[in-house]
């Protein structure tokens, strides 16, 4: 039986190199999964749980799809309870984007869920007390030495804590310095309609917080990311330091597709 590889989208930001992120959740489908995957043109799927019920089993066969290439898959969801985190590391995916985290605490509790016991830890594998199977995806139908599957699961799966409130922001610097989160993901949007800004996701206000999870993570020695809506903001978010970067994904896929359909007719047909 073939190892477990390792998580390409996380060896990259590792090595501070830009991850493509593409989203989906409307319109998530094995199919759709594989046609973004062929093109070549992304890092990692963010397969959105927290906005859409995509069971357990779904994400599974997603995932399953996404490892036929070098892309990685991350999971977002609300992670307030043990079991829903555990049940959806089971299915194999390269991370989790935890919503509306808003404090260290609430960091510490995801990684305890997320993370093995493990006596013989390498340098730098944070452990916790994640329940154990070993039947499941993500160890191989119980293939892999014990060891092996731990320490994979320990270091190559991503924990990323989203930074969407004010009170977030203002906790960012400690979300990013718990052992065992890999990095941080400022969500604009939902920041904007707490500030009372709806959709005005390149305000000043919105650009400070940017600003300063971008700092915050930095100073933890972490890695983060966050939406770029057109070329502008992806160089302002870049230049912030920001290596985990989301473009859009299904949605404005299909508008944009409609649009350029619709260039085929005289505009009074």
């Amino acid at each position: 039986m073939n190892p477990l590889p390792p998580n390409p989208a996380l060896a990259k930001l590792k090595a501070d190199e830009l991850v493509k992120l593409y989203v989906t959740g409307n319109f998530t489908t094995p199919r759709h999964v594989d046609f973004i995957c062929r093109t070549g043109a992304f890092d990692a799927i963010w397969l959105d749980l927290e906005h859409f019920d995509l069971p357990t089993r779904e994400v599974a066969v997603l995932n399953l799809v996404a490892r036929g290439f070098p892309v990685s898959t991350i999971a977002r969801l609300k992670a307030t309870d043990y079991q829903t985190v555990m049940r959806i590391l089971e299915t194999g995916v390269g991370g989790i984007m935890c919503a509306m985290v808003n404090s260290a605490d609430e960091a510490r509790q995801i990684v305890q869920w997320a993370k093995f016991n493990n006596p013989k830890p390498v340098p730098g594998e944070v452990t916790g007390a994640r329940g154990w199977n070993g039947g499941n995806i993500d160890a191989a139908y119980a293939t892999l030495p014990a060891a092996d599957y731990i320490r994979h699961q320990n270091t190559q799966t991503m924990i990323i804590c989203q930074i969407e409130t004010e009170a977030a922001v203002a906790a960012a610097a400690a979300i990013a310095a718990v052992p065992g989160v890999d990095g941080l993901f400022f969500g604009p949007g939902d920041y904007s309609v707490a500030m009372g800004l709806p959709g005005q996701i390149d305000h000043e206000t919105v650009r400070a917080a940017t600003a300063a999870v971008g700092q915050a993570a930095k100073a933890a020695g972490k890695w983060w990311g966050t939406l770029a809506i057109g070329p502008d903001m992806f160089a302002r978010v870049y230049g912030l330091g920001a290596r985990l970067i989301c473009a859009g994904g299904d949605v404005k896929v299909m508008q944009l597709g409609v649009r350029e359909l619709l260039k085929t007719f005289p505009q009074q047909a």
